[in-house]
């Protein structure tokens, strides 16, 4: 009985660790508020959460070497499934000072360290890639 309080504190602090996915939504919110028009504005939207592996990573340098004209990255193996991030499809809204009202959408990455690479949206690489 005199460690129930001792049990209680340990499953309390273990319990409210952030989980990652949480922690790449917090990322993405943190690095979107250095970036809009005032960080006040900033009105996070849905969150929509993948896995994101090396071979995501270079189908995607694939896709923008095409874009750009430049020479493309080595072809993904089938060992390139380590997962390396969190792909984070995010909606928002923003308002300018001048009160526009901005909704907008971005793709991102989150790597374990925390570290949010923004990318460019798929839905613009396949237009992009028709021309």
């Amino acid at each position: 009985m005199k460690y129930l309080p001792l049990l209680a504190t340990v499953l309390l602090f273990t319990g409210c660790k952030k989980s990652p996915e949480k922690q790449a939504e917090l990322a993405v919110q943190d690095f979107l508020r250095n970036r809009v028009s005032t960080a006040r504005n900033y009105a996070p939207g849905k969150f929509r959460l993948e896995p994101y592996t090396k071979r995501d990573s270079l189908l995607y340098l694939a896709q923008m070497a095409q874009i750009n004209g430049q020479p493309a990255p080595p072809a993904p193996s089938p060992a390139d499934t380590a997962r390396i991030g969190i792909l984070v499809h995010h909606d928002y809204r923003d308002q300018t000072p001048d009160d526009i009202l901005i909704r907008d959408s971005g793709e991102y990455v989150v790597r374990p360290n925390g570290e949010v690479r923004l990318l460019i949206a798929e839905s613009v690489r396949k237009r992009r890639l028709a021309q």
